[in-house]
């Protein structure tokens, strides 16, 4: 675990604009898994535990994990390898075809099955799944500089990662995007 305080953290962090090729280590995935997941305090999620999203990851290099799409369980804290394979190509083209997304050693995507969701709550519950993906975003983005890599939000093709992720992800929305990596060295 990090020694820096948030205030150090939050201080250092800012949006990565080139990632290095380089793997990042399963444990450190795993540690920012974990505490970004652990829940937030909000009406929308109850009983405690309640989440409106599920995250997918593909990942393209961590050490101890082979390449490929995972979804992640909170209650387990594990992840279900759903395709194993190379697809940088493929993050590349999804976060709206730019490099970022394939040069990252994991993306993650917020997905949320919408039907129950606007069925509870209606129209608020559109912003609700968006509001806990961009919490959960934000927290990852914070354990990622707490422990000294990099990463960064993207836009995305919303569809087409669904279909990217399904069958598993089938009639779920796309809420958010963040890509996590070692920053590339800056050039001079």
């Amino acid at each position: 675990m990090p020694s820096d305080s948030i205030s150090e953290v939050i201080l250092r962090r800012g949006s990565t604009r080139q990632f290095g090729r380089s793997a990042l280590t399963l444990p450190v995935v795993s540690t920012m898994l974990d505490r970004a997941t652990r829940g937030i305090p909000a009406d929308f999620l109850e009983p405690p535990g309640a989440t409106l999203n599920s995250l997918y990851l593909i990942a393209n290099a961590i050490d101890g994990l082979a390449p490929g799409t995972y979804v992640y369980h909170r209650s387990q804290r594990a992840l279900e390898p759903l395709r194993e394979g190379k697809f940088r190509q493929e993050a590349g083209y999804l976060g709206l075809e730019q490099g970022l997304p394939a040069d990252a050693a994991v993306n993650v995507y917020f997905l949320s099955d919408l039907n129950p969701v606007l069925a509870r709550f209606g129209n608020r519950g559109y912003r609700a799944a968006q509001l806990e993906a961009a919490i959960l975003g934000g927290k990852m983005y914070l354990a990622a500089y707490a422990q000294r890599f990099g990463a960064t939000g993207l836009t995305f093709f919303d569809d087409d990662v669904t279909e990217f992720f399904s069958p598993h992800a089938r009639g779920k929305s796309v809420m958010f995007l963040t890509a996590f990596g070692h920053p590339a060295p800056r050039r001079r």
